[in-house]
């Protein structure tokens, strides 16, 4: 990624809105990019919620002196003038989205919707504590912002830097897209995963609801409550980490849920929870149980012995698989 002096070809650039890169970044290079990184980490940006990273994003373009315009739906387009004998190129448009998947480990108390996410150092990969890392789309849209106050020596061409907006639930920003903003016949996408790749081509998804009949009766009033936890997944990107056999903690539990149930008969399942975002692989998920006085030793075995069977399965790639069972209050008793 080109980086350099301090001034546009137009204007006198002022500090980016994080000065000097935090601990966790400090030595990294291109020194721009991570700064410009720690800067979005600092934004709250759940899909739906990116007004406030936004607003950074425009006080930026404002302080180079770059023309900006946005759409309805709050997709924003900055205008860069090409430099260092690139003015008369044709013009690019480089793309990434400001949203991000907001997930928080079992405990980790984050607001997504307030809170900067905490980066960290772990040898040579840069991690968040306890949360999702927002790297995707974020290291996409922190190399817009470095070109964007690129020094007028480095040779660009005219760019149009758009930062697209509700990518992770459902592309609503791209679909939306007022297309007359753009008049660049060339565009990069830095949502991509491969350093010094590039990627021709583009892939879609799709959703399905499914309704199922539910009847839910009160559980045996003799019976107590279990609750069987999956934790400490991997997880990842349903997208770019599907083909890794990485583990899906509600396939787990539904796995051990039968396992339960084959031990003993006696066991009423009073619900599942698990996976919250469409895209991403889930990490955690737990079931709920009500089971007779004196059987919780034959399904905690079951458990045991599926979590057994699944680490042999997942090997290395599932090093932090845990299952618990335990007993908890609830003040539902309704089964299905």
């Amino acid at each position: 990624l080109p980086h350099g002096g301090l001034k546009t070809p137009t204007a006198s650039m002022k500090a980016s809105p994080i000065a000097t890169c935090p601990p966790a970044l400090e030595g990294l290079e291109p020194e721009s990019l991570w700064r410009n990184f720690a800067s979005l980490s600092a934004q709250p940006r759940p899909s739906k919620g990116e007004r406030q990273v936004l607003k950074t994003i425009k006080d930026f373009a404002d302080e180079l002196g770059l023309k900006r315009t946005e759409d309805a739906v709050g997709n924003l387009v900055i205008y860069r003038p090409g430099s260092g004998g690139g003015e008369s190129a044709a013009t690019v448009m480089v793309q990434a989205h400001v949203d991000m998947v907001c997930e928080a480990n079992e405990g980790v108390q984050h607001d997504f919707w307030k809170d900067p996410i905490k980066l960290i150092r772990d040898g040579s990969w840069i991690k968040a504590d306890g949360t999702t890392l927002g790297a995707d789309n974020g290291i996409g849209a922190a190399a817009c912002l470095a070109l964007m106050e690129a020094g007028p020596d480095v040779p660009l061409p005219p760019l149009e830097c758009l930062f697209t907006v509700d990518e992770e639930t459902g592309l609503t920003g791209a679909y939306d897209l007022d297309a007359s903003m753009l008049s660049a016949k060339t565009m990069l996408n830095l949502d991509s995963e491969d350093w010094g790749t590039v990627t021709v081509g583009c892939a879609g998804g799709g959703n399905n609801v499914v309704r199922l009949p539910v009847k839910r009766e009160d559980a045996a009033s003799s019976a107590i409550p279990l609750r069987i936890t999956v934790k400490g997944l991997m997880g990842g990107h349903s997208g770019i980490d599907i083909h890794q056999d990485r583990g899906n903690a509600i396939v787990m539990i539904a796995r051990a849920v039968r396992a339960a149930q084959a031990a003993e008969e006696s066991l009423q399942l009073a619900g599942v929870q698990g996976g919250d975002k469409h895209n991403a692989i889930p990490r955690e998920c737990s079931a709920t149980a009500f089971v007779e006085p004196g059987t919780e030793g034959a399904v905690r075995a079951a458990v045991d012995a599926v979590c057994a069977e699944l680490r042999s399965e997942y090997g290395d790639f599932e090093t932090s698989l845990k299952m618990v069972t335990e007993k908890v209050e609830v003040d539902d008793r309704l089964v299905l």
